[in-house]
């Protein structure tokens, strides 16, 4: 067996080159397995990968795991070791704010084991102390990018951190009783100390919120962000929003997005997408290269300013709000979609706005179809490309299923005028704080927020794949005047 000052000297020398090289050479150390648990991650480093599961369990037995009342590395705290039902010559120590869990083989000593797990856990802390030195700098440097992005500086965001990628996911998130041990936990669980990891994510208070944005290429993030913010979520007392993968052009509409998928949280679903269809969303039933060919044909006429004004104008519904986030002039925003109009036929029926707004959040790198057949009746709301019409029927009767005839009638004329009131409630021959109060409960009913363009499109097309002739303000029932014969709740 190896001298007590050979095992050290290799111990330090692991530790010099990276958190998993010192967790891997404490499980070589001890003849057995090592691994640093995070309350809220879980394993950050492994050695071997499959005794995560078990660490994991033993730390928790032991009750060693340590919330987030500090930085990481802000004081090791107390240790604690002995036996737990992970078996025998299992050792679990508080240290950087986690648990270091050691695992001994039968031959090892326990002088020797504790020398190991002793020396390893005062390694972790003088990591961590010194990566202290610069997560203050480093968390500033994230507020500015992050503000750099929101204002549509994506050059100068990208000169700062040295490259960026096409899309961003926008988490937002406030509340819990300590907003500030939150985001020292959620930037310990995305950051783990001596690890970055390769897809850059930035992390930042922001006007009293919690504001994370995941950055990744066009198609959607692998879900390690989504998974780790959840936790951190549900173990600070958090509520907060996710908005659906966006450029980078239209961060701040993401940002937006994000904000009003917040006001749906609560407890016991304290994380809420923008889109707020979840497993009912259009996304669901297409297939992604099917998806991905259909717009590539559909958006292929565009050129990337085009494309970009387009979006921009969808999500936010406002000239004026578009421009300001790409940084345009009005009349040239209007220069953009005029010619994007031309290019694309036109943009004047809803159902040719929902569709975009469909293409629009297709992933990249589809061949494009070459045609579609033109018909000879009116074109389907979901084009055969995508999905069958059976498939197309079910999923939109499962989605408005909550609905009855009249408010159907009623969402769908109001989706038609691109969600406006007052020409809405003058087809349906409804006063205007009537509708809004209908689209109220239509809003409870489907628990969603209509605010959303993700939303309205994925519900136009699904109210439009169902309509027929009868669907329409005539087929209203009425009784007397403008009152329709209703439910009790309206």
């Amino acid at each position: 067996m190896d001298s007590d000052g050979l095992v050290a000297r290799r111990l330090i020398e692991a530790a010099a080159r990276s958190g998993a090289s010192l967790i891997a050479e404490t499980a070589s150390a001890v003849s057995g397995w090592a691994v640093l648990v995070d309350p809220t991650t879980g394993a950050v480093y492994s050695s071997p990968d499959r005794a995560a599961a078990a660490a994991v369990s033993a730390a928790a037995e032991a009750g060693s795991a340590v919330g987030a009342g500090g930085p990481a590395g802000a004081g090791g705290g107390r240790a604690r070791s002995g036996d737990t039902d992970g078996g025998a010559g299992t050792t679990v120590r508080q240290v950087v704010g986690a648990a270091l869990v050691v695992h001994a083989g039968p031959d090892v000593s326990a002088r020797r084991v504790e020398l190991v797990t002793r020396t390893t856990a005062g390694l972790l802390e003088v990591r961590a102390r010194r990566a202290e030195e610069l997560t203050s700098a480093e968390m500033r440097l994230h507020a500015v990018v992050t503000r750099l992005l929101l204002r549509g500086d994506t050059g100068l965001a990208a000169e700062v951190i040295g490259g960026l990628t096409s899309h961003a996911t926008v988490y937002r998130l406030s509340g819990g009783a300590d907003p500030q041990a939150a985001y020292q936990a959620v930037w310990r669980a995305l950051l783990p100390t001596g690890a970055r990891p390769g897809a850059p994510t930035l992390i930042t208070l922001l006007d009293g919120d919690l504001v994370v944005v995941a950055l990744h290429d066009a198609a959607r993030d692998d879900g390690r962000v989504l998974r780790l913010i959840a936790r951190s979520a549900e173990r600070y007392g958090l509520l907060g929003g996710v908005a659906d993968p966006a450029p980078l052009a239209m961060l701040a509409a993401a940002f937006t997005e994000a904000g009003q998928a917040r006001a749906g949280a609560a407890a016991g679903h304290r994380l809420v997408p923008a889109a707020g269809l979840g497993d009912r969303a259009l996304l669901r039933i297409i297939p992604p290269d099917r998806l991905s060919a259909w717009a590539s044909s559909l958006l292929g006429p565009l050129t990337q300013p085009q494309r970009q004004a387009l979006e921009g104008w969808l999500r936010t519904g406002s000239i004026g709000a578009m421009a300001q986030m790409l940084g345009i002039s009005r009349g040239t925003a209007r220069s953009r979609l005029r010619t994007a109009a031309e290019r694309l036929g036109g943009l004047e029926t809803p159902l040719a706005l929902a569709q975009l707004a469909l293409a629009l959040r297709a992933p990249a790198g589809g061949p494009a179809e070459t045609a579609r057949s033109a018909g000879t009746g009116p074109p389907a709301a979901l084009p055969t490309e995508l999905v069958d019409a059976t498939l197309a029927r079910r999923w939109a009767t499962a989605l408005t299923e909550p609905l009855d005839t009249a408010q159907r009638i009623a969402l769908r004329v109001w989706l038609g005028h691109l969600g406006s009131v007052a020409p809405a409630a003058e087809e349906l021959g409804l006063h205007r704080t009537t509708l809004r109060r209908w689209l109220e409960e239509i809003g409870r009913l489907l628990d969603v927020d209509l605010s959303s363009a993700a939303i309205r499109a994925d519900l136009y097309l699904a109210l439009e794949t169902l309509a027929g002739p009868d669907d329409s303000p005539g087929a209203l029932p009425r009784r007397g005047g403008r009152t329709y014969q209703r439910s009790a709740t309206l």
